[in-house]
């Protein structure tokens, strides 16, 4: 099968979309099959080729673009004659430029995975973002999603709890697949760094992800003074980068706990693989619809870790609480603090959970698995245009 993949941004462009989008057309190819990306060439600093194979054996086509505002690529390159050839049209949204070429007015199936709803992070570089701002722009952005996706043969999106809260997705007919991980990657690394269970650190908590207003790091920073209060040599690294960085740097310093926290910036998967694995417990603190699922769970308990969560609809359907990690209200310090705190005071409960997270990585995320789950949508795509 030949499938096409419509992607608004993808690699070097960074994030969770781009990173479920190369790993899907990655287990795609192993089961055989051709994928081809086409995507904007963001950003323009990385100088990216305008066609290039990956490793993987996935077709790049890269079209000159702008970002309109934020997070809006405009092309005016592509055209529907890009798709001859192809059996499958896959697009990924929001943003939903490629998805309004195409729909309705291509022969192939258009398959589309639904991402997350458009949402304006409650800051941006640590600036409170005037409410006013948000209802007409969420509400014409939830109406053009609206609009455009019931023209897709198949919609699909990856946790009920995310769809059933959705004023997008809650009245529209879909389905639902998790995303995967290729936890063999990870088995690699860990064999090749030596990671065994006694690497564990039982006080090294870890923050992995972009420094971003809806990632909600801050709220595991103003966690921190209480941790601290019961277990003094708790440690806190923080691994990424993005816009709230400076914000997140600057509370540090007002908490006055700067020996107790880490700042790493990217770091090499090698080292994230073992950041993950001699971590205690990692704390996912996401505060809203941005973020839909939470990959770096499931690379969490791909590396025996557990898992603190804000119990927001996506990321509260990844572990099961109390079992593999547990869920605390999002924008609760307090709730944090004491959720990790119950794992330090009891090191044996946290590894069991890692433990049980590692099992449910093999059983439900496991690509093998979740991309027959896709593979059966594109047949039945197929056969309803074949009648």
């Amino acid at each position: 099968m030949k499938i096409v993949m419509l992607s608004p941004y993808f690699y070097p462009h960074t994030g969770g979309t781009e990173k479920y989008a190369r790993d899907l057309a990655t287990a795609l190819i192993q089961e055989g099959h051709e994928v081809t990306v086409i995507t904007n060439n963001l950003p323009r600093s990385k100088n990216a080729p305008a066609y290039e194979i990956l490793p993987e054996g996935i077709k790049v086509i890269r079209l000159d673009a702008v970002d309109m505002f934020y997070y809006l690529p405009v092309s005016t390159q592509f055209n529907l004659k890009m798709l001859e050839g192809y059996d499958i049209v896959h697009v990924h949204v929001p943003p939903f430029s490629f998805l309004r070429s195409v729909a309705g007015r291509v022969k192939q199936p258009v398959i589309v995975t639904y991402h997350c709803d458009v949402t304006v992070s409650e800051k941006y570089f640590g600036m409170p973002v005037p409410r006013w701002v948000v209802p007409p722009f969420e509400g014409s952005a939830n109406a053009y999603a609206r609009l455009l996706l019931p023209k897709a043969d198949i919609v699909y999106n990856t946790t009920e709890t995310y769809a059933e809260t959705s004023p997008v997705l809650k009245n529209l007919p879909h389905r639902v697949i998790p995303i995967g991980i290729f936890y063999d990657k990870i088995d690699e690394a860990q064999k090749r760094l030596g990671l065994t269970p006694e690497k564990k650190n039982p006080r090294q908590i870890l923050f992995l992800g972009r420094l971003a207003g809806n990632k909600g790091c801050d709220y595991l920073v103003k966690a921190m003074p209480k941790i601290l209060s019961q277990f003094p040599d708790a440690k806190l690294i923080i691994c990424g980068d993005g816009e709230e960085k400076g914000h997140i740097v600057d509370l540090v310093t007002q908490l006055d706990i700067g020996p107790a926290v880490t700042f790493l910036g990217t770091a090499t998967f090698d080292r994230l693989v073992e950041l993950y694995y001699t971590s205690i417990v990692y704390v996912f603190p996401s505060i809203n619809r941005l973020e839909a699922f939470g990959i770096v769970q499931l690379e969490a308990m791909a590396n025996y870790t557990a898992v603190v969560a804000s119990d927001i609809p996506g990321p509260n359907a990844v572990m099961e609480p109390g079992k593999s990690g547990l869920l605390v209200p999002k924008q609760n310090p307090d709730a944090i603090a004491d959720a990790v705190c119950s794992l330090l005071a009891d090191p044996e409960k946290a590894k069991a959970m890692g433990k049980r997270g590692r099992e449910l990585v093999e059983t439900k995320y496991n690509w093998k698995t979740i991309v027959k789950q896709v593979l059966a949508l594109y047949e039945e795509a197929l056969m309803k245009k074949r009648k």
